[in-house]
């Protein structure tokens, strides 16, 4: 099994720099402080360690996952914006990097900040041969092929399961969700109502 301070040492970059390409690195910073406290009072839990890897980045998408659903409620029990900080309000935004961000109105942050959570959702169903593979390539920037050594899969195995990740992510993303463009030209998107 191995040490808290070893799980630490090899995941912790690793873990900020995932959370802050979804989140924005304000919000990197509190998410990864509670990955490792989850992973601190789990650890002795994990059956087995070969899948470390697989299962930090479940608890990190997780956190993520719920850290943006926390500040979306936020932002839409503050009308206006006015209850946000601007540290999350704008840094914290999961899509800070879009230029125009500050022209975004409250309702259209809300908005993208749902449509993060929505998709982290749909990663987190996946199964989990497909999970493994598609969040090293995706969140990790892994080339397929160090993937392969990684996972300890023929290349074309690889290849084959992060094909099918993406497909049946953007099969369900377009069963649950409206999509649309605003007047900027972003795309946003909601829930299909039932």
């Amino acid at each position: 099994m191995p040490d808290f301070s070893e799980v630490y040492q090899a995941y912790h970059g690793k873990v900020l720099s995932y959370a802050a390409s979804l989140i924005g690195r304000d919000g990197a910073d509190d998410v990864a402080q509670e990955v490792f406290v989850k992973i601190g009072r789990s650890l002795e839990t994990l059956s087995d360690p070969s899948k470390l890897t697989s299962w930090v980045y479940a608890i990190t998408l997780n956190t993520v996952r719920d850290a943006a659903r926390m500040r979306s409620s936020e932002a839409a029990r503050s009308p206006g914006g006015s209850g946000a900080t601007p540290e999350r309000g704008e840094a914290g935004d999961p899509l800070s990097r879009i230029r125009d961000d500050t022209a975004r109105t409250p309702e259209e942050t809300a908005i993208r900040k749902e449509m993060v959570a929505c998709y982290l959702d749909y990663v987190n169903e996946l199964p989990r041969d497909y999970y493994d593979v598609y969040v090293l390539r995706e969140f990790e920037n892994l080339p397929n092929e160090e993937i392969a050594k990684h996972l300890a899969l023929p290349l074309s195995t690889v290849k084959m399961r992060l094909h099918r990740a993406r497909a049946r992510l953007h099969d369900e993303l377009r069963r649950n969700c409206k999509c649309y463009y605003n007047e900027r030209g972003e795309l946003m998107g909601e829930p299909r109502t039932r």
